[in-house]
């Protein structure tokens, strides 16, 4: 996975984590499973998404903002 930190599969009920993710830090990762867990009730990034979001990681607008500062090792020459 080089593009995304995360995604899920709904048939199957699992979540793929981006490697990268492990250089980054714990709220970055925590952000993304909570994410990809929400992903698992509500499909897009509606208000209900949001909702869910604001229940379970109140922050979690911080530590999106901080992940998307960062970037892949890929986007900089790694990999």
């Amino acid at each position: 996975m080089k593009t995304k930190w995360g995604t899920c599969t709904l048939a199957s009920r699992r979540i793929w984590l981006n490697l990268e993710l492990a250089k980054k830090s714990e709220q970055s990762l925590e952000y993304i499973i909570v994410h990809e867990m929400i992903h698992l009730l509500v499909r897009n990034h509606s208000d209900r998404f949001i909702a869910y979001m604001d229940k379970f990681m109140p922050q979690w607008r911080l530590y999106k903002e901080e992940l998307n500062l960062s970037m892949l090792s890929h986007e900089i020459g790694g990999y």
